[in-house]
């Protein structure tokens, strides 16, 4: 069978069948007409007579033809103009070497630039780091700089359209993603140069590089890292600051070089909690901008560390990964206890890691059995070498059934409904082409109330069998696969660095090694280190006596910053809606407290946050023109001054960029359409009326 069309303006119709199948339609037509009407009668005349079997014989050849269901297609041709995108960087560095009159120049040009497109039939959209923009709305007050962001994202916004070129204005600098010049581009991206290119007279801290956590009444060091432009053989003074206290200060001489060499403060704190110092060079005189002359350290101080036992029958590469996991966190100190190779040392431990313990031997048996009567949480590693009978005596969360000798291979995927903490970023990527465990093959059960945090998937298969589950007392962690090491590999082979499984090991071990929080009432920071800028958002917990959650009720909460200003919130909780977000706090450390009256009673939650002062435009002002001429060159396109811009728009009109003709095409079978249906009706009815009128029946 061929296809077959029927073309018309704006449709044509469509039939699976042989064009000769219409004319068997109309034979057939025909053929019933004939019969029908073959025999004279004398209650009309022969016009009629035919007029009514030709009525007969349209209705009849329509009918059989719609039975093996023609199509209508309609063809919907639009007309695409060419586009041209604006990517306008709108930095907070642009604003410091510029004044209001410059920046007001700036937009000008663009829509000089947007007025000539848009005269020659080519669309213009802008878009800066805040997304679509009119050109009248851009401030430039964005806290750093990705201009690899910038380009890539208004292209996917826009993708499908009939996008020809790209205008990127920036000054060049970037402190934030990748080199945009390494980014290919299949259409030509035209760059505008703004700023200045020549060196400012300027003092700046680039760094002062810390650790986050120390402990209470150690030393602990803050190594500053300056530069200077213009200032040779000039003194300058480094002042270590807390509260507007000047803990130490250095003088130093600047040499010839732009970079010099770092220079150490130490001190200590004997106050537990988070302490906010400011290392800052006093401003010297002509000194371009002293927006980058001070840095914000934050250091958590602490009592003492949270430690951690692995205790495992040999040594395994599962093991090294956890212990790099955890190493990142300072407060954690980890030890090992392998049978005949380190030595068990009794210590007041708040997580105990069994890795294939128990294995079923009598080796490390005694300090197994030491350890398993401690009363720190137990996280439960099932390997080759674990004894499954002794496994399922001695945990209290998960039963394993072994079918046979058989290892099955099993990803991890996440538990969507899993709300006890927030997962990494990046986790389920990981997770979906990350390589397999290997497990037991089996039926695996929960012996008591726990939450599962990864399920087993068998290739495509997710299975209800759990793969990390945690006891809802909080008391058993249980992983019932070996081969971990293997996720960190692949962190580090996808990502380049192993931040997502750390960070996921960090909280598994945090949640359950923490003691249970029997709190009826609990406020939170969702996130409690923040870069200014960034979205604060309060999370609220309210129980009844059986631990049921609660909601309506009202709630207060004071934020305090360093200064002992008081920041009053107040808020209600609903289902679906457990937060508040908070707007207008600067940077500094914050204490807060919040507090609620749960049957009568008061309950107040406590704790505090950091808002980081984000620095990172002030740190480089040099304007950057061979960055962009190397963007230009390598997409086809060209490089522009603020006074060349004439030029720039005479390129694009020359370059006689092309209308698309989009073409939307749509499918109807014929009998649904109304005006099919009148037309049977009427030649039904007309044959019945005049029939009727006749004398006929």
């Amino acid at each position: 069978m061929q296809d077959f069309f029927y073309y018309m303006n704006g449709f044509s119709i469509y039939a699976s069948s042989s064009p000769w199948f219409i004319f068997l339609c109309i034979a057939i037509g025909i053929t019933y007409g004939y019969i029908l009407y073959s025999k004279p009668t004398t209650l009309w005349s022969k016009r009629i007579h035919y007029l009514l079997a030709a009525l007969r014989i349209i209705l009849v050849s329509i009918l059989v033809y719609l039975l093996f269901g023609p199509v209508i297609r309609y063809f919907d041709n639009t007309l695409e103009k060419p586009k041209v995108l604006f990517h306008v960087d709108n930095s907070a560095s642009l604003k410091l070497i510029s004044d209001s009159t410059q920046r007001q120049q700036w937009i000008s040009i663009l829509d000089k630039i947007t007025n000539a497109l848009n005269a020659e039939g080519i669309e213009t959209a802008t878009y800066t780091f805040d997304g679509a923009i009119n050109n009248n709305q851009i401030i430039f007050n964005h806290t750093s700089t990705n201009l690899n962001q910038l380009l890539i994202e208004p292209k996917q916004e826009e993708s499908g359209k009939n996008i020809v070129a790209s205008i990127l204005v920036t000054d060049g600098i970037y402190n934030v993603g990748m080199d945009p010049s390494i980014t290919p581009s299949s259409k030509p991206i035209y760059t505008i140069g703004i700023g200045d290119t020549i060196d400012k007279k300027d003092v700046r801290l680039l760094s002062a590089v810390h650790n986050k956590l120390a402990f209470k009444g150690n030393e602990f060091p803050i190594l500053v890292e300056f530069a200077q432009k213009g200032y040779n053989g000039a003194t300058a003074t480094i002042q270590l600051k807390q509260k507007g206290v000047v803990l130490a200060a250095k003088k130093i001489t600047f040499p010839k070089s732009e970079t010099q060499t770092p220079i150490e403060f130490r001190t200590s704190s004997e106050v537990v909690g988070i302490q906010h110092y400011v290392v800052e060079i006093i401003p010297l005189p002509g000194e371009f901008t002293t927006e980058n002359n001070s840095q914000h350290v934050y250091i958590d101080i602490v009592d003492n560390k949270q430690k951690i036992v692995i205790a495992a029958p040999s040594p395994h590469p599962d093991i090294k990964a956890i212990v790099a996991a955890l190493s990142a966190k300072e407060n954690i100190e980890v030890s090992i206890f392998i049978p005949g190779i380190t030595t068990y040392k009794p210590d007041n431990y708040s997580l105990i890691i069994f890795h294939h313990f128990p294995e079923g031997t009598l080796t490390g048996k005694k300090e197994f059995d030491l350890l398993l009567a401690n009363k720190a949480p137990k996280w439960y590693i099932v390997g080759n070498q674990t004894s499954i009978p002794t496994f399922n005596q001695t945990n209290s969360l998960m039963q394993i059934n072994v079918r046979s000798a058989q290892k099955d291979l099993v990803y991890g995927d996440l538990n969507p409904t899993f709300d006890r903490f927030v997962m990494p970023a990046g986790l389920q990527e990981l997770l979906l082409s990350a390589p397999p465990l290997q497990s037991y093959f089996g039926d695996y059960k929960l012996k008591q109330d726990g939450i599962t945090l990864l399920f087993q998937r068998v290739g495509r298969v997710v299975t209800t069998k759990p793969l990390l589950s945690i006891s809802t007392n909080k008391e058993t962690m249980v992983l019932a696969a070996e081969g971990i090491w293997q996720w960190r590999l692949h962190n580090q082979l996808t990502q380049q660095n192993t931040n997502t499984f750390d960070e996921f090991i960090q909280k598994c071990v945090q949640y359950i090694s923490n003691q249970n929080d029997k709190r009826k009432f609990r406020v939170y920071p969702t996130v409690n280190d923040l870069q200014s800028g960034e979205h604060l958002y309060f999370e609220a917990e309210l129980y009844n006596e059986i631990m049921e959650r609660t909601y309506g009720t009202d709630i207060a909460l004071q934020i305090k910053n360093e200064s002992g200003k008081l920041f009053n919130f107040s808020f209600t909780t609903s289902v679906g809606n457990n937060r508040f977000e908070v707007k207008g706090l600067t940077e500094g450390v914050y204490h807060y407290s919040a507090s609620a009256t749960l049957n009568g009673k008061l309950e107040k939650s406590t704790g505090e946050f950091i808002i980081r002062k984000t620095s990172l435009e002030a740190q480089s002002i040099k304007a950057d023109f061979n960055l962009l001429k190397t963007i230009s060159a390598k997409s086809n396109g060209k490089f522009y001054l603020l006074n060349q811009t004439d030029a720039l728009i005479n390129e694009l009109k020359n370059q006689k960029f092309k209308t698309l003709i989009r073409s939307k095409e749509t499918l109807n079978e014929i009998i649904n359409l109304p005006w099919i249906l009148i037309l049977l009706l009427a030649l039904i009815s007309g044959e019945w009326i005049i029939r009727k009128l006749k004398g006929g029946y």
